[in-house]
């Protein structure tokens, strides 16, 4: 049997208030599972919503970091 890996996100914009209510409506079941804290900053072109209103999708450059990776970097 192979075992494989799975990264599961959720983006999107809410208040801090809603974050229980949130979570309490997902449901993830899996036989195992690992702390994950991660940090992304996502920087968009001063002009993205000009782009947006043209049609055209902006280009958006994403930085991540593990948090419980001492040495990790961006």
């Amino acid at each position: 049997m192979s075992t494989q890996s799975y990264e599961v996100a959720l983006f999107g914009e809410f208040f801090a208030h809603d974050l229980k209510a949130i979570l309490n409506r997902i449901a993830l079941h899996s036989e195992s599972t690992s702390q994950m804290h991660t940090r992304e900053v996502v920087f968009e072109p001063i002009d993205a919503q000009q782009q947006r209103d043209s049609g055209q999708d902006p280009v958006l450059l994403r930085a991540k970091k593990e948090l419980l990776e001492p040495q990790a970097g961006w």
